[in-house]
C-alpha cells in the first residue's frame, strides 16, 4: 500500500536547526500530485526563517519554495488542469510551481485580485511556509517528496532549460520591481527604459537577477555594489555589469555614490536603483544614488531587520523620485520568468554557473550555514 512507504525530509522543529524526518507517502485523489523533488534552492526568506527573524513562523515545518521537480504521482485531473499554460503533464514531466495559493475571501483577493496571489492576501497558503504537522505534511521542498494540491499554478519545464537555470525562475520572479519600474513612460525618462542606466546594491542571487533582468529589459549600462569579492567574480563571468564596487573596499557610503554618479550621465546617477541587501541602512543611500526623477526600488526586505532614519525632503520630495516595494509576486511572473530564463541562456550567460552549491538532504544544516556564511552563490538541496 503507497500509505506505506516513507518520505524524509528535512523539519525545522526549532528556530537555527533541521533534523531528517519521514513521513507517510501521501494519497493522490484526482486533482493533485505527488514530485520527487530534483533541486530546491535556499532563498534569504528560508535563511531568516531558520534564524528566527519570523517568530510566528508556524512551526514544524518544512522549508523550501525554490522547488523543481519530477511527477511521480499524477491524479487524472490534475493531468489536464494544473498546467497553467494548458499542456497536459505525464509522469516523469519536469515542472516548477508556484508557492502561494491565495484564500480567494480577504479583503485583498476580493478588491486587488491583480497583485493578491502571494503578496497581498492576508491568509495564503504557502509552500516552504506551513505546518508539516498536518496530513499529507509534505508542503516544502526540503524533502524527497513534495504533496502538489489543486489550485497550484504549475509549469512544464521546457526540455532546453537545464535543471540548474530552471531554479533560478524564483530569483527571476523575485525582482519584479524591476518590471514595475518601467511604468508609465520610460520613452520620456519617467520610469526605467530601454538605454537607461541602472545600479544594483547587493551582489547575492537576487542582486544578480535584478541585474539581469534589467539588462533584459535593455538597461545600457548596470552597476553592481556589494561583496564579498567571490560573488563579484562571478557576476563578471556573466558579462552584464559594467562597473563594480566592492563595499569591503570602499567602505565610505559617500564614495561608493560618487563613483555610482560619475559612471552615469551628466553624473546625476542611474535612472534605476535597485536594493536587495536586506541592509537597511542601504535604503537612504540607494536613494542618494538615483538620480531626480527616476526610480528606486526595494526588494531587499522580506523581513523586518530593523529601522533606519531618512528625510522626507532630501531622499523623496527634492529627488521627486518613485519609490516601489515588492514583498512577492503574482504567480504570472513565474511564466515571463521562465522565458527570462530561456533568453538568458539564448544570450550565453552561465546560469548554471549561480548554482554553486549541492547539498544532500541529509545535510540541509550544512547547507544552510553555508548559505549563512555567504560561501556561494545559490545554495541547493539535491533530495
Amino acid at each position: 500500500m503507497s500509505n506505506e512507504k516513507r518520505v524524509k525530509a528535512a523539519v525545522m522543529r526549532e528556530f537555527g536547526r533541521l533534523q531528517i524526518e519521514s513521513f507517510p507517502y501521501p494519497e493522490v485523489d484526482t486533482d493533485s500530485m505527488v514530485v520527487e523533488m530534483i533541486l530546491a534552492g535556499i532563498c534569504g526568506t528560508d535563511k531568516h526563517l531558520f534564524e528566527g527573524k519570523n517568530k510566528d513562523a508556524p512551526l514544524p515545518m518544512i522549508l523550501g519554495h525554490e522547488n523543481i521537480a519530477r511527477i511521480e504521482k499524477l491524479g487524472e485531473r490534475a493531468s489536464g488542469e494544473l498546467e497553467v499554460t494548458g499542456k497536459k503533464l505525464s509522469v516523469g514531466d519536469r515542472i516548477t510551481w508556484f508557492g502561494a495559493i491565495p484564500c480567494g475571501k480577504c479583503w485583498y483577493c476580493r478588491w486587488v485580485p491583480q497583485n493578491h496571489p502571494g503578496i497581498l492576501c492576508t491568509s495564503p497558503f504557502a509552500y516552504g511556509q506551513t505546518s508539516c504537522e498536518v496530513p499529507p505534511h509534505l508542503f516544502g521542498g526540503y524533502a524527497e517528496k513534495v504533496f502538489i494540491k489543486p489550485g497550484v499554478w504549475v509549469w512544464k519545464i521546457p526540455d532546453e532549460i537545464p535543471d540548474k537555470a530552471a531554479l533560478l525562475v524564483d530569483i527571476f520572479a523575485s525582482v519584479g520591481g524591476v518590471i514595475r519600474a518601467m511604468e508609465p513612460y520610460a520613452s520620456v525618462k519617467e520610469g526605467f527604459g530601454p538605454s537607461d542606466v541602472a545600479a544594483v546594491q547587493g551582489a547575492g542571487p537576487i542582486g544578480i537577477a535584478a541585474g539581469m533582468t534589467a539588462k533584459l529589459c535593455g538597461a545600457h549600462k548596470i552597476i553592481l555594489v556589494g561583496a564579498p569579492r567571490h560573488r563579484l567574480d562571478l557576476a563578471k563571468r556573466l558579462g552584464i555589469f559594467d562597473h563594480f564596487i566592492n563595499i569591503d573596499e570602499v567602505t565610505d557610503a559617500k564614495e561608493r555614490v560618487a563613483l555610482v554618479k560619475k559612471w552615469s550621465p551628466g553624473e546625476v546617477g542611474p535612472d534605476l536603483v535597485v536594493d536587495c541587501t536586506g541592509v537597511p541602512e542601504a535604503v537612504p543611500e540607494g536613494i542618494d544614488m538615483v538620480r531626480r526623477g527616476g526610480t528606486f526600488v526595494e526588494i531587499g526586505s522580506f523581513v523586518d531587520t530593523g529601522e533606519v532614519t531618512i528625510s522626507p525632503f532630501k531622499h523623496m520630495c527634492w529627488k521627486d523620485i518613485t519609490i516601489i516595494g515588492q514583498f512577492g509576486c503574482p504567480p504570472h511572473y513565474y511564466d515571463r520568468c521562465l522565458k527570462f530564463v530561456e533568453m538568458a541562456l539564448k544570450q550565453g550567460w552561465p546560469l548554471e554557473a549561480m548554482v554553486t552549491h549541492l547539498f544532500p538532504l541529509e545535510k540541509a544544516q550544512e547547507a544552510m550555514e553555508t548559505g549563512k556564511k555567504l560561501e556561494g552563490m545559490k545554495i541547493a538541496l539535491h533530495p
